[in-house]
């Protein structure tokens, strides 16, 4: 291996995977790939993104926090105090730099394959974001065949497929998602004509709902669900402890109680729930097995040895339903879909795993996707590559999405450019850590992580955390106190226990919004007074002009999120 190269990146994202899916992270879900990616590299067991997916892949792109970055609030979500603000574009702003845009300068070959959910609109899509060859889905969710069809009506202006730029019109007849975004990327590394380094995106949609395989991969799980919630947490949880990735004495998370429990369930919706997590499984060993066809390539061109490879989940597993994606209802999805227990994961079916699944999914963090509890920032990451001297380990640094960029950059030699008017980056490097230096990643002064999405608020110092949940999640009236060292399932709020603590993390949490330019919403949705069509292209006439940092009532619960 010739140390002199610079060395390539790929960067792998999966779509709403829980926490503990995987098998280096104790899933039962066969992921030989992805082990082989932990055992040759470092799990990270405390690593956190947004609560929702297009803000994380602003902050993973960019480096810089969603509300900078123009992901402030998740389309179409935005209230008409925030709709095209500073930072709420709904799309991926030009005050950021992006990965490929900076190493394409330093000589990259920069490719993308996947999902993008960052701007749908002519200049904002990948290819005018440093990508030099580019397949990409352009919106949140899709039907994962050729069939191209929107996860509802109000989806439908961005679900959309872009190569190079251009909308593609027809996708071939046997289009299934990952299988054609691992095509893509193995073509375009191995057409490659010259010996430059390569930075590789690859974003895969799955196992975002519907969930959907090709038919050969239907019956991989059949039965393995059959013992319902409690069996499979329980397994999981046995297994973290023999990875060492919780502490001995864990207990199972009882759960929000939001759900049924599964001996609550009648005899057939215990066989169409345990079938929604069979395909759901199939779905993610259907991804590894891709993983491996992309390593393979890899190493036939002889650039697996001098590629570092992140994988992450963008995030925590996700609890919607079909009809969540307004204008659904449950008789749409019953009358336009064939949901027969026959029909489920093919081609004109819609099912998602639920609530309940996506608890045990993210075994043993509490709640999911939409929250800003561990249970929806905080996801499996690895990162792997024998350019790191780290192998093997599971580590407890705080780390954040956004220190991706920075760490990339810091292993390429590559500085981060000092144009005027560009967001400060929120990362920091994690090379020294990787690479055993003595000098420790030091995020910030006082080592905090702000979150914020859809008014769902938290802050992460040390061992503590404090968090704000509105409804349907929490009261939406009260801030709780937990130390996550002792409590990682957030149980036990220590606000009055801990006042002084509490009211420090509170004033860092205060600080990081207006650091970021926070803007609490309005109770008014922009999407209910512009319409869809409207909404979507983001025009800056329809911009309220008002003060958009006055205190004003917080929104109805997001249940129009496109993703």
């Amino acid at each position: 291996m010739n140390h002199e190269r610079q060395p390539n990146f790929l960067l792998i994202v999966v779509d709403d995977m829980g926490y503990s899916d995987c098998q280096p992270f104790g899933g039962e879900i066969n992921t030989p790939n992805l082990q082989q990616l932990a055992d040759n590299g470092v799990r990270f067991r405390h690593f956190h993104t947004s609560a929702l997916c297009a803000p994380t892949r602003s902050m993973l792109l960019s480096g810089c926090d969603n509300h900078q970055a123009g992901l402030g609030n998740m389309p179409t979500a935005h209230a008409t105090n925030q709709y095209m603000q500073p930072g709420y574009e709904g799309y991926l702003n030009k005050e950021v730099l992006t990965i490929p845009e900076i190493l394409k300068e330093a000589g990259y070959h920069t490719y993308m394959s996947g999902k993008w959910h960052l701007g749908e609109l002519d200049g904002f899509r990948p290819h005018s974001r440093g990508f030099e060859r580019t397949f990409s889905f352009l919106g949140g969710g899709a039907s994962h065949f050729n069939d191209q069809r929107a996860l509802s009506e109000f989806e439908q202006p961005h679900t959309k497929y872009s190569e190079n730029g251009e909308t593609v019109e027809h996708l071939p007849e046997d289009f299934y998602s990952s299988d054609y975004y691992t095509d893509r990327m193995i073509q375009y590394l191995a057409e490659q004509q010259d010996d430059q380094p390569f930075f590789a995106y690859l974003a895969f949609t799955a196992p975002h709902d519907p969930l959907q395989v090709p038919d050969a991969w239907l019956d991989k799980y059949k039965g393995a669900y059959d013992g319902g919630y409690d069996a499979i947490r329980e397994q999981r949880l046995q297994r973290m402890k023999e990875l060492g990735l919780v502490p001995q004495d864990l207990t199972p998370n009882e759960g929000s109680g939001m759900f049924e429990k599964w001996e609550e369930l009648r005899e057939n919706e215990r066989r169409e729930a345990a079938r929604k997590m069979e395909i759901y499984a199939a779905m993610i060993e259907n991804l590894d097995w891709n993983l491996g066809r992309l390593f393979d390539k890899l190493k036939e061109l002889d650039k697996f040895d001098d590629t570092i490879i992140f994988f992450l989940s963008d995030n925590g597993a996700n609890p919607k339903e079909p009809y969540f994606y307004a204008p659904n209802t449950k008789e749409l999805i019953a009358a336009e879909y064939d949901n027969s227990l026959e029909n489920m994961g093919r081609i004109n079916s819609f099912i998602s795993i639920g609530g309940a699944w996506a608890e045990v999914a993210n075994t043993p963090l509490s709640y999911f996707k939409l929250t800003t509890y561990e249970g929806g920032t905080q996801t499996p990451f690895i990162v792997s590559g024998r350019r790191m001297h780290k192998r093997g380990i599971v580590t407890d640094e705080l780390l954040h999405v956004t220190d991706i960029l920075p760490t990339i950059l810091d292993y390429a030699n590559v500085s981060y450019p000092k144009e005027k008017g560009l967001k400060p980056l929120y990362g920091t490097s994690l090379k020294p850590y990787l690479q055993q230096e003595t000098r420790q990643p030091v995020r910030n002064d006082f080592d905090v992580l702000g979150f914020e999405i859809t008014e769902c608020k938290a802050v992460l110092k040390g061992d503590w955390k404090l968090i704000f949940m509105p409804p349907p999640y929490g009261k939406g009236d009260e801030w709780h106190l937990y130390n996550l060292k002792e409590d990682i399932k957030e149980e036990n709020n220590l606000a009055e226990q801990f006042p002084a603590k509490f009211n420090e993390l509170k004033a860092d949490w205060q600080a990081y919004a207006i650091s970021v330019g926070y803007i609490k919403a309005n109770d008014e949705r922009a999407v209910a007074k512009l319409g869809y069509e409207e909404f979507y292209r983001f025009d800056p006439k329809h911009r309220v002009q008002e003060d958009v940092g006055a205190e004003s009532p917080a929104p109805a619960s997001p249940n129009a999120l496109g993703d």
